[in-house]
């Protein structure tokens, strides 16, 4: 996976409605970025893109014996308990059939996880993509938040991967986690995404992009610049 300081890029932007009678407070969420400092990140749940931070680990790639020994290893790594469980890790071991059950149910379980554990906050390397303006911006009305990029946050934030096809993840591969939260259906390839991938509570490894909240923190100066749409109404300017 790529990300944005690996690339060279020095700003990237965010697409938003900015409608006065919004019932999502469009005026508190951008007056909040400039008095707080802090960008609300979407819960990955609400994403649009049936792909998207919906991983499916497909049992029939079980049938390799090599891949279905190191799935039941990975799985067997990720259960808490004692000695007790280890007639489940034998069955997982020794049992095709019980580990493809238990990887559908792990595919079921990581739908509620992902959205537990992380918030995304979703951007683009081009103010000016119409088809972002039109499908995010209300038509053209709402705004686009620029932000820095170098020695900032957003260095961090990853290039999604786009695929004709869902990608065949594997639970034993180091890389599965990044393949969950940012492959996307290559119909939306005209985006152009990078997304900040934001833990929502801390674990063993300390991570810069940490949220408070919904909020990730950012820097004073880290938003520089707000482009109206060119439809946007009077009143909100």
């Amino acid at each position: 996976m790529q990300v944005a300081g690996q690339l060279g890029l020095t700003s990237l932007y965010h697409y938003q409605d900015f409608n006065l009678r919004s019932a999502d407070d469009h005026v508190g969420r951008l007056t909040d970025i400039l008095k707080n400092h802090r960008i609300w990140c979407s819960n990955p749940a609400s994403f649009n893109d049936p792909w998207d931070c919906k991983p499916y680990f497909n049992p029939s790639l079980l049938d390799d014996p090599q891949v279905r020994a190191a799935t039941a290893e990975a799985l067997i790594s990720t259960r808490t308990g004692g000695a007790d469980l280890n007639h489940i890790d034998e069955r997982l071991r020794m049992s095709p059939d019980f580990l493809k059950a238990a990887i559908q149910e792990y595919s079921t379980h990581m739908l509620g996880f992902i959205a537990s554990r992380w918030g995304v906050y979703c951007l683009s390397p081009d103010p000016c993509l119409t088809l972002m303006w039109s499908h995010y911006a209300r038509d053209h009305k709402g705004v686009c938040l620029g932000f820095a990029v170098q020695n900032t946050k957003f260095l961090l934030a990853v290039k999604v991967q786009y695929q004709k096809e869902y990608p065949k993840l594997l639970l034993h591969d180091p890389d599965a986690h990044a393949l969950m939260l940012a492959v996307k259906s290559d119909d939306w390839e005209y985006e152009q995404e990078f997304r900040l991938i934001c833990p929502r509570f801390t674990d063993v490894r300390a991570s810069p992009l940490i949220m408070d909240g919904n909020y990730l923190p950012i820097g004073a100066t880290d938003l520089t610049s707000i482009v109206p749409g060119c439809q946007i109404e009077d009143e909100a300017i």
